[in-house]
Protein backbone atom coordinates (compact mmCIF):
# COMPACT_ATOMS: atom_id res chain seq x y z
CA UNK A 1 0.00 0.00 0.00
CA UNK A 2 2.84 2.37 0.73
CA UNK A 3 4.95 1.95 -2.50
CA UNK A 4 1.17 2.04 -4.30
CA UNK A 5 0.89 5.51 -2.57
CA UNK A 6 4.35 6.87 -3.56
CA UNK A 7 4.12 5.76 -7.00
CA UNK A 8 0.70 7.54 -7.18
CA UNK A 9 1.96 10.92 -5.72
CA UNK A 10 5.03 10.79 -8.58
CA UNK A 11 2.44 10.22 -11.19
CA UNK A 12 0.03 13.15 -9.88
CA UNK A 13 3.11 15.41 -9.47
CA UNK A 14 4.27 14.28 -13.25
CA UNK A 15 0.80 15.23 -14.45
CA UNK A 16 0.62 18.65 -12.38
CA UNK A 17 4.22 19.11 -13.71
CA UNK A 18 2.96 18.47 -17.22
CA UNK A 19 -0.43 20.17 -17.01
CA UNK A 20 1.62 23.48 -15.78
CA UNK A 21 3.71 23.45 -18.72
CA UNK A 22 1.10 22.72 -20.98
CA UNK A 23 -0.77 26.01 -19.63
CA UNK A 24 2.21 28.27 -19.52
CA UNK A 25 2.75 27.19 -23.34
CA UNK A 26 -0.55 28.05 -24.15
CA UNK A 27 -0.46 31.34 -22.51
CA UNK A 28 2.76 32.43 -23.92
CA UNK A 29 1.19 31.45 -27.58
CA UNK A 30 -1.95 33.65 -26.88
CA UNK A 31 -0.02 36.33 -25.79
CA UNK A 32 2.34 35.97 -28.44
CA UNK A 33 -0.66 35.86 -31.53
CA UNK A 34 -2.35 38.90 -29.82
CA UNK A 35 1.25 41.23 -29.81
CA UNK A 36 2.30 40.22 -33.12
CA UNK A 37 -1.23 41.67 -34.53
CA UNK A 38 -1.58 44.70 -32.64
CA UNK A 39 2.33 45.70 -33.08
CA UNK A 40 2.13 44.31 -36.79
CA UNK A 41 4.85 42.00 -36.69
CA UNK A 42 5.56 39.92 -39.30
CA UNK A 43 6.91 36.98 -37.23
CA UNK A 44 5.40 36.00 -33.61
CA UNK A 45 7.19 37.47 -30.71
CA UNK A 46 8.61 35.33 -28.24
CA UNK A 47 6.73 35.52 -24.75
CA UNK A 48 8.03 34.05 -21.46
CA UNK A 49 5.95 33.65 -18.37
CA UNK A 50 8.75 34.14 -15.57
CA UNK A 51 8.15 31.59 -12.39
CA UNK A 52 8.87 28.75 -11.26
CA UNK A 53 4.99 27.60 -11.33
CA UNK A 54 2.38 28.62 -13.75
CA UNK A 55 -1.02 27.38 -12.52
CA UNK A 56 -0.51 29.17 -9.00
CA UNK A 57 -0.12 32.40 -10.55
CA UNK A 58 -3.29 31.48 -13.06
CA UNK A 59 -5.68 31.07 -9.84
CA UNK A 60 -4.53 34.14 -8.27
CA UNK A 61 -4.15 36.18 -11.42
CA UNK A 62 -1.31 37.72 -10.66
CA UNK A 63 2.07 36.85 -12.55
CA UNK A 64 5.88 38.09 -11.47
CA UNK A 65 7.16 38.92 -14.76
CA UNK A 66 6.26 38.76 -18.86
CA UNK A 67 9.47 39.33 -21.16
CA UNK A 68 8.78 39.67 -24.31
CA UNK A 69 11.55 39.88 -27.42
CA UNK A 70 10.89 40.34 -31.82
CA UNK A 71 13.42 40.51 -34.17
CA UNK A 72 11.01 43.82 -35.81
CA UNK A 73 8.12 45.35 -35.34
CA UNK A 74 6.24 48.24 -37.37
CA UNK A 75 5.99 51.36 -35.30
CA UNK A 76 3.96 53.92 -37.07
CA UNK A 77 4.74 52.77 -39.95
CA UNK A 78 8.38 52.49 -39.35
CA UNK A 79 10.21 48.79 -38.86
CA UNK A 80 12.05 48.84 -35.80
CA UNK A 81 14.31 46.42 -34.81
CA UNK A 82 15.53 44.41 -31.66
CA UNK A 83 12.31 44.79 -29.93
CA UNK A 84 12.79 43.88 -25.95
CA UNK A 85 10.42 44.42 -23.27
CA UNK A 86 9.59 43.11 -20.13
CA UNK A 87 6.45 43.46 -18.34
CA UNK A 88 6.17 43.25 -14.24
CA UNK A 89 3.17 42.54 -11.63
CA UNK A 90 0.71 41.80 -14.83
CA UNK A 91 -2.65 40.98 -13.62
CA UNK A 92 -4.90 38.68 -15.21
CA UNK A 93 -8.07 37.58 -12.84
CA UNK A 94 -8.83 33.90 -13.72
CA UNK A 95 -12.73 35.42 -13.91
CA UNK A 96 -11.78 37.94 -16.51
CA UNK A 97 -9.76 35.26 -18.73
CA UNK A 98 -13.09 32.62 -18.27
CA UNK A 99 -14.84 35.16 -20.21
CA UNK A 100 -13.09 38.35 -22.10
CA UNK A 101 -9.55 37.71 -21.93
CA UNK A 102 -7.37 40.85 -19.89
CA UNK A 103 -4.18 41.58 -19.46
CA UNK A 104 -2.60 44.45 -17.45
CA UNK A 105 0.91 44.85 -16.48
CA UNK A 106 1.63 47.30 -13.55
CA UNK A 107 5.23 48.13 -15.28
CA UNK A 108 6.70 47.71 -18.62
CA UNK A 109 9.86 49.06 -19.53
CA UNK A 110 11.23 48.27 -23.49
CA UNK A 111 13.17 49.46 -25.78
CA UNK A 112 13.56 48.97 -29.60
CA UNK A 113 16.52 49.93 -31.88
CA UNK A 114 15.66 52.47 -35.44
CA UNK A 115 17.75 51.68 -38.02
CA UNK A 116 19.81 54.83 -39.21
CA UNK A 117 18.58 54.83 -42.76
CA UNK A 118 15.13 55.93 -40.64
CA UNK A 119 16.91 59.86 -40.58
CA UNK A 120 18.45 60.20 -43.70
CA UNK A 121 15.24 61.83 -45.26
CA UNK A 122 15.48 64.35 -42.81
CA UNK A 123 19.12 65.34 -44.59
CA UNK A 124 19.75 67.65 -47.30
CA UNK A 125 20.18 66.00 -50.43
CA UNK A 126 23.54 63.75 -51.09
CA UNK A 127 23.83 63.44 -46.83
CA UNK A 128 23.43 60.04 -44.96
CA UNK A 129 23.70 58.48 -41.53
CA UNK A 130 25.74 55.04 -41.70
CA UNK A 131 28.09 53.23 -38.85
CA UNK A 132 31.51 53.47 -39.35
CA UNK A 133 33.68 52.13 -36.40
CA UNK A 134 30.42 51.37 -34.54
CA UNK A 135 29.91 54.73 -34.02
CA UNK A 136 27.08 56.80 -36.63
CA UNK A 137 28.26 59.39 -38.73
CA UNK A 138 27.08 61.97 -41.22
CA UNK A 139 28.73 62.37 -44.84
CA UNK A 140 28.15 62.94 -48.05
CA UNK A 141 28.57 65.58 -50.98
CA UNK A 142 27.16 68.65 -49.59
CA UNK A 143 25.67 71.59 -51.70
CA UNK A 144 26.05 75.27 -50.36
CA UNK A 145 23.39 76.74 -52.77
CA UNK A 146 24.39 80.33 -51.34
CA UNK A 147 28.44 79.61 -52.18
CA UNK A 148 27.37 78.00 -55.30
CA UNK A 149 29.82 75.21 -54.17
CA UNK A 150 29.69 71.59 -52.84
CA UNK A 151 31.98 69.60 -50.60
CA UNK A 152 32.59 66.46 -48.78
CA UNK A 153 31.04 66.34 -45.12
CA UNK A 154 31.78 63.67 -42.49
CA UNK A 155 30.78 64.76 -39.01
CA UNK A 156 29.47 62.92 -36.04
CA UNK A 157 26.11 63.31 -34.82
CA UNK A 158 25.02 63.86 -31.25
CA UNK A 159 21.67 62.47 -30.91
CA UNK A 160 18.95 64.10 -27.39
CA UNK A 161 15.52 63.28 -26.76
CA UNK A 162 13.07 65.73 -25.65
CA UNK A 163 9.40 64.49 -24.94
CA UNK A 164 8.45 62.25 -28.40
CA UNK A 165 11.04 64.85 -30.33
CA UNK A 166 14.52 63.49 -31.31
CA UNK A 167 17.28 66.10 -32.20
CA UNK A 168 20.17 65.39 -34.29
CA UNK A 169 23.04 67.54 -33.54
CA UNK A 170 26.76 67.56 -36.05
CA UNK A 171 29.85 67.21 -34.13
CA UNK A 172 33.39 67.48 -35.07
CA UNK A 173 32.79 68.43 -38.42
CA UNK A 174 35.36 67.53 -41.11
CA UNK A 175 34.85 69.51 -44.79
CA UNK A 176 36.53 69.20 -47.71
CA UNK A 177 39.28 72.13 -48.94
CA UNK A 178 37.38 75.01 -49.59
CA UNK A 179 38.64 78.61 -50.13
CA UNK A 180 36.72 80.06 -46.76
CA UNK A 181 35.40 78.27 -43.34
CA UNK A 182 32.05 77.22 -43.70
CA UNK A 183 31.63 74.97 -40.51
CA UNK A 184 28.64 76.93 -38.90
CA UNK A 185 26.98 76.75 -42.18
CA UNK A 186 27.18 73.37 -42.16
CA UNK A 187 26.35 72.60 -38.89
CA UNK A 188 22.97 74.55 -39.20
CA UNK A 189 22.37 72.28 -42.32
CA UNK A 190 23.14 69.08 -40.97
CA UNK A 191 21.08 69.55 -37.13
CA UNK A 192 17.64 68.81 -37.52
CA UNK A 193 14.40 67.08 -35.39
CA UNK A 194 12.18 64.22 -36.03
CA UNK A 195 9.46 62.37 -34.54
CA UNK A 196 10.24 59.34 -32.28
CA UNK A 197 8.58 56.75 -33.57
CA UNK A 198 5.78 55.43 -31.37
CA UNK A 199 7.27 53.14 -28.86
CA UNK A 200 5.78 49.11 -28.45
CA UNK A 201 2.34 49.31 -26.48
CA UNK A 202 2.16 52.96 -26.05
CA UNK A 203 5.56 53.42 -23.53
CA UNK A 204 6.72 56.74 -22.82
CA UNK A 205 10.55 57.71 -24.42
CA UNK A 206 13.16 58.05 -21.69
CA UNK A 207 16.18 57.63 -23.44
CA UNK A 208 18.16 57.39 -26.72
CA UNK A 209 21.31 56.13 -27.13
CA UNK A 210 23.76 55.45 -30.56
CA UNK A 211 24.87 52.09 -30.69
CA UNK A 212 26.62 50.24 -34.11
CA UNK A 213 23.21 48.59 -35.29
CA UNK A 214 21.05 51.69 -34.70
CA UNK A 215 19.91 54.70 -32.38
CA UNK A 216 18.42 52.51 -29.27
CA UNK A 217 14.89 54.22 -27.82
CA UNK A 218 14.16 53.04 -24.79
CA UNK A 219 10.87 53.79 -22.62
CA UNK A 220 8.58 53.01 -19.69
CA UNK A 221 4.50 52.90 -18.49
CA UNK A 222 2.10 51.45 -15.85
CA UNK A 223 -0.97 50.05 -16.34
CA UNK A 224 -0.27 48.79 -19.80
CA UNK A 225 -2.92 46.99 -20.89
CA UNK A 226 -1.10 43.69 -22.60
CA UNK A 227 -4.58 42.19 -23.94
CA UNK A 228 -8.19 43.48 -23.83
CA UNK A 229 -10.11 45.59 -25.45
CA UNK A 230 -7.95 48.25 -23.72
CA UNK A 231 -5.69 47.77 -26.00
CA UNK A 232 -4.74 50.45 -28.75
Amino acid sequence: MRKFLVVFLILLAALVVVADIGARSFAQNTLSERLAEQMEMSEEPDVAIEGWAFLPQVLSGDYTEVNINADSATMSDVTVEQVEATASNVEAPLSDLMDQPTVVAGQVDGSFVVPYSYFNPYLPEGMTISTEGDVPRISGELALPELGLSTSVSSAGEFTVDGDVLSVTPENIEVGDLPIDVDDQVAGMLTFSAQVPELPLGLTVTDVEATSSGLLITGNGSDVPLMGSEVA
